[in-house]
Parts: C-alpha cells; sequence; structure tokens
C-alpha cells in the first residue's frame, strides 16, 4: 500500500515530472499577455501609472510567445496524459508506475486557462466598445 509520502516522490526511470514545462508555458503566457491583459488587470486592481504603457513594448513578440507557450503545454499535456504507453514500458518497480497527481492535472488546466486569456480577449474586446 503507497503512503502518501510515496506519491509525492518524482517517478523512476525517464518518466519526469511535467513542471518545467507548465512553469515555461505559464511564464510564456504571461509575458504574451503583458501587452494587452496585464494593463487592464492592473487598472482594474487600481494600480495605474504611466509605467503601464511601456508594457506595449512585448506586443510584436505576443505571438512567438504564445506559441511557445502552446508547445510547452503539449509537451507538458503528454507527460501528464500521455504516458500510460511509456510508463507500461518501465513498470519494473512500484515507483516508475505511479500516476500523476491530482495537483499537477489541476495546475496544468490552470495554466491552459492562463494561456487561453490572451487568445480570447482580443476576441471578445468588441463587444465591450
Amino acid at each position: 500500500m503507497a503512503t502518501a509520502s510515496d506519491l509525492e516522490t518524482p517517478p523512476a526511470g525517464d518518466v519526469r515530472p511535467p513542471a518545467p514545462a507548465l512553469a515555461l508555458a505559464g511564464l510564456a503566457a504571461l509575458l504574451a499577455s503583458s501587452c494587452c491583459v496585464l494593463p487592464l488587470a492592473l487598472a482594474l486592481a487600481g494600480i495605474s501609472g504611466a509605467w503601464i504603457s511601456q508594457l506595449r513594448v512585448m506586443e510584436p513578440y505576443s505571438d512567438g510567445l504564445l506559441a511557445l507557450a502552446f508547445c510547452a503545454l503539449a509537451w507538458a499535456a503528454w507527460r501528464i496524459y500521455g504516458r500510460t504507453a511509456q510508463a507500461q514500458s518501465v513498470c519494473d518497480t512500484d515507483a516508475a508506475c505511479r500516476p500523476v497527481s491530482h495537483q499537477v492535472r489541476t495546475w496544468f488546466w490552470l495554466v491552459v486557462v492562463i494561456t487561453l486569456v490572451p487568445l480570447l480577449v482580443p476576441l471578445a474586446a468588441p463587444w465591450f466598445y
């Protein structure tokens, strides 16, 4: 029977956790939204100043950062959901066969939502003008 400490340790073998891919996707999504969504969020939070207009300098890089975020999300999704065939081949020990925790999947879907925000805000913006 597996204990709580056993489930927290990363799996053995070639199966690695998707944390670097999720971090890269989240950072790229936040940087991609820094030109458009971030100033709006800061203004709604009551934070203002002339420095907010300097965030527009990231606009030319938004498409590339979104592409990077989606590639990192694809990599993380493969690590989380597509490992069954790979895990079956390295199931020689108990540690290699552990399922991905619910917390990792929750973080994955949170990063997916953060990545979709820069795509959906420009599409919904005309409804508010």
